[in-house]
């Protein structure tokens, strides 16, 4: 009984296509927004998620800041304290935290700004290059995803020497050396604030527009400024300080690690170390902690919105409520004839009702064919869009675009109570007609 009534009700709805296209539409339209809106908002929480965690989402940011008042009494008569050299994370309570997490910790990538300055060729005086210095940790290629183009990275014993050799970029090794092999090669800087300094080339890492920046086609080549890289210890060294610690600092996670648990871990590890200090004490944070938050704000929104574009299966039940009274009352004499027949009224019931739910299943099933459609459409856009007007961004964004399985499940759902629910007084009206009455009407 149950799958003849199945087959009428698909018998039903195809004798009049155009009324039941047109009756499905609120169903078809508010399942296919709901769709879209979940795979776009999914879509964007996957990317971001992705995207961040390719840029650093492995990473544990950590600094030494001053120890603040508990009490606010305190605040009064509080002062911020100076540094000195014995407030600063040395590279042994790095070693020691590598060593105590083997499993988490893998390396500190750490940058400091020397200044700008001016390489200068002493045999062609209209050959030179302006650069900005800085001095890096070794692993600080591997934190700004910078690959090397010819040469070596810098390594600790450079770091540890404070010796005077640096990394340039491919595109300043190509317009100052025309061709010429710069490894090896000593290069004079003259900095902004007077200074002079030789280094001696080692390495040669692949500019990235990304992260440096889109190249400015309106200065001239040989004005366009590039990062020169020294090893972090030369350039305190260079800026006349005795200082060997980092007061800011990116911890190297194991993509296998919990960055949290890393996080947790870290500080209470500078804890101990900064046990004795009391104006100093080292924090410590990742991404994971402001991703969630995103994510939790992105799911609200997503949330919201759905339920905005789910109204109107609210207009597209009453648009079946009312055209299967039509049907009804068109069905008149076909109910007193089955009701004649010995059909009991839980069976007109049923029928109808069964009738209510295929014609909002079926418009369910389009809605979300429509959706997923759309939202594939508009991910191919998205992705044209970064290819071509953010072409330097697009090894970096990680973009996934996928319907969400919750909601096609929810939206069948939905659909089927919907028609339930709207289906279910025409259904119960038709039952209650009576015989002599059904079979009069004309």
């Amino acid at each position: 009984m149950f799958w003849e009534n199945i087959k009428e009700a698909i018998t039903s709805i195809s004798s009049n296509k155009m009324r039941s296209l047109l009756t499905m539409l609120g169903i078809i339209i508010g399942i296919s927004s709901v769709i879209i809106i979940t795979t776009i908002g999914g879509s964007i929480q996957s990317t971001l998620t992705a995207t961040m965690n390719s840029l650093g989402g492995n990473m544990v940011q950590a600094y030494v800041e001053a120890r603040y008042p508990e009490n606010d009494e305190d605040w009064d008569t509080w002062e911020q304290p100076e540094m000195t050299d014995s407030d600063y994370v040395t590279q042994d309570m790095i070693d020691g935290l590598i060593e105590k997490y083997p499993d988490e910790v893998t390396g500190v990538a750490a940058q400091n700004y020397l200044g700008s300055g001016t390489i200068k060729d002493d045999a062609d005086s209209k050959n030179y290059a302006n650069v900005n210095i800085d001095g890096i940790t070794p692993e600080y290629l591997e934190y700004m995803k910078l690959e090397m183009h010819a040469g070596r990275n810098l390594t600790k014993a450079d770091n540890q020497g404070k010796k005077r050799v640096c990394l340039i970029a491919d595109t300043m090794a190509e317009r100052y050396f025309v061709g010429k092999d710069p490894i090896g090669e000593t290069l004079s800087v003259a900095t902004s604030d007077g200074g002079i300094f030789d280094f001696v080339v080692v390495g040669v890492y692949v500019y990235n527009q990304a992260l440096f920046g889109k190249v400015d086609t309106s200065i001239p080549e040989k004005d366009r400024v590039t990062e020169l890289m020294i090893p972090f210890q030369t350039c305190f060294k260079l800026q006349g300080t005795d200082r060997t610690g980092y007061d800011y600092f990116n911890l190297m996670i194991d993509p296998l690690a919990d960055v949290n648990q890393a996080t947790t871990d870290v500080l209470s590890y500078f804890d101990e170390m900064y046990a004795n200090n009391k104006n100093f004490h080292v924090s410590a944070y990742n991404m994971a902690s402001d991703l969630g938050m995103i994510n939790t704000v992105l799911n609200v929104i997503t949330i919201a919105v759905s339920g905005i574009a789910a109204i109107s299966l609210i207009v597209g039940g009453v648009g079946v409520m009312n055209i299967m009274l039509v049907s009804i009352t068109e069905r008149t004499r076909e109910i007193g004839v089955r009701m004649a027949l010995g059909a009991k009224r839980r069976t007109i019931r049923m029928q109808f009702v069964i009738e209510a739910i295929m014609l909002c299943l079926i418009g369910g099933i389009i809605g979300i064919l429509i959706g997923i459609g759309i939202g594939a459409l508009l991910g191919k856009v998205a992705g044209f869009v970064i290819q071509n007007m953010y072409s330097q961004y697009a090894n970096y964004i990680i973009m996934t675009v996928h319907p969400s399985v919750t909601a096609i499940m929810l939206s069948l759902f939905f659909s089927m109570l919907t028609g339930v629910f709207f289906g279910y007084y025409p259904a119960n009206k038709a039952s209650k007609m009576e015989v002599i009455d059904a079979l009069r009407y004309e």
